[in-house]
């Protein structure tokens, strides 16, 4: 449930896992060069496949100084290695039709789950996380009403694009907190033929939220914040107990997680939070893997359009080298990594 800085996206962009075309990378600047005047407007955009970099609403990106993979590092992932169900194609007229608020959708993502994704960015947090990309999702009344139906023949345009290890992530804001508008996009997604993947923190209730999204989930990003309880409410402003919950509700139902971890210097990179984050990671049965999220501040011009105090001001991306001795210690301890370093 994590966008001016332009030079240093340039930077990382041409650094990325996967490369893109030069043409590709002069769009995704002139994109970010615009994204300013456009905070708070609800829009589709097109982007490049690239590997980890920006995107207009939420990105994160790699250290600055990004080499080849490190051979000691042997479950350093370029992708997400998990293969989702396949679906066949279905009449969808028996789906119920529900409005929801959306912040804006992106046609083509490849670094929102499996594949090549269509995503789409929800209205609405609980959530006010200190290093938030999207403060300008906060707000549940945001954003653009939206049908179910309308979203789904969206996607339909886009379908052949999207096979055949693709699908639709949904992220925010908070997914969660848009139940049943979640719920029957992802079973418009099935009907397509496609994989449905939540982008979430975990909010919400099991009765309320988790019981009528996870159903139709093919596969989670949970988003722990932090592993530590103090530290976790003092970043996020809310309680941990109930993302803790939300992830044995996962093991309860057999869904597919990666973790997404944001790693900021002083905040969320203490030696002793990191082993406890791995120790935590080895007792869940459908973890899949970390992705690693080095911290960034390109969403720091939202927080300046809509004049609220940055609360990580200061706060450097963290070095190559330390990033890459951190994604040893899951290699040491067997836990696989996403992460563009």
């Amino acid at each position: 449930m994590l966008s001016s800085f332009r030079p240093w996206v340039c930077n990382v962009m041409q650094r990325v896992i996967v490369s893109s075309s030069a043409a590709g990378l002069q769009a995704a600047c002139v994109s970010l060069q615009r994204s300013r005047a456009r905070t708070h407007a609800a829009a589709v955009h097109v982007r490049p496949a690239l590997s980890w970099g920006a995107t207009l609403r939420r990105s994160y990106a790699a250290p600055s100084h990004v080499e080849e993979v490190p051979q000691q590092h042997p479950h350093l992932e370029a992708r997400y290695a998990i293969e989702l169900p396949h679906y066949e194609p279905r009449d969808n007229s028996d789906i119920e039709e529900v409005f929801g608020n959306v912040h804006s959708t992106e046609s083509f993502s490849a670094v929102d789950g499996p594949g090549v994704r269509f995503l789409v960015f929800v209205q609405g947090c609980a959530m006010r996380c200190l290093f938030c990309s999207n403060p300008d999702t906060w707000n549940m009344k945001g954003g653009t009403r939206t049908s179910s139906k309308e979203l789904a023949e969206q996607i339909k345009k886009v379908r052949n694009y999207l096979k055949p290890r693709g699908g639709v992530t949904i992220s925010g804001g908070e997914a969660m907190l848009q139940p049943k508008f979640v719920a029957a996009v992802f079973q418009e997604v099935h009907a397509l033929g496609l994989n449905t993947t939540i982008d979430t923190t975990g909010q919400g209730t099991k009765h309320g939220n988790w019981d009528v999204v996870l159903p139709h989930t093919d596969l989670v990003l949970f988003c722990i914040k932090h592993i530590d309880p103090l530290k976790y409410e003092s970043i996020t402003g809310l309680k941990q107990k109930g993302a803790l919950r939300f992830a044995d509700e996962l093991a309860d139902r057999k869904i597919p997680f990666y973790l997404r971890y944001v790693y900021i210097p002083g905040y969320t990179d203490g030696p002793k939070d990191i082993d406890k984050l791995i120790e935590w990671c080895k007792k869940q049965p459908t973890f899949q893997g970390i992705e690693l999220l080095p911290y960034h501040v390109l969403g720091r011009n939202k927080w300046e359009v809509m004049h609220i105090p940055y609360p990580l001001d200061g706060v450097r991306t963290p070095s190559h080298e330390t990033v890459s001795k951190v994604i040893k210690n899951f290699n040491d301890n067997d836990i696989p990594v996403i992460c563009a370093n």
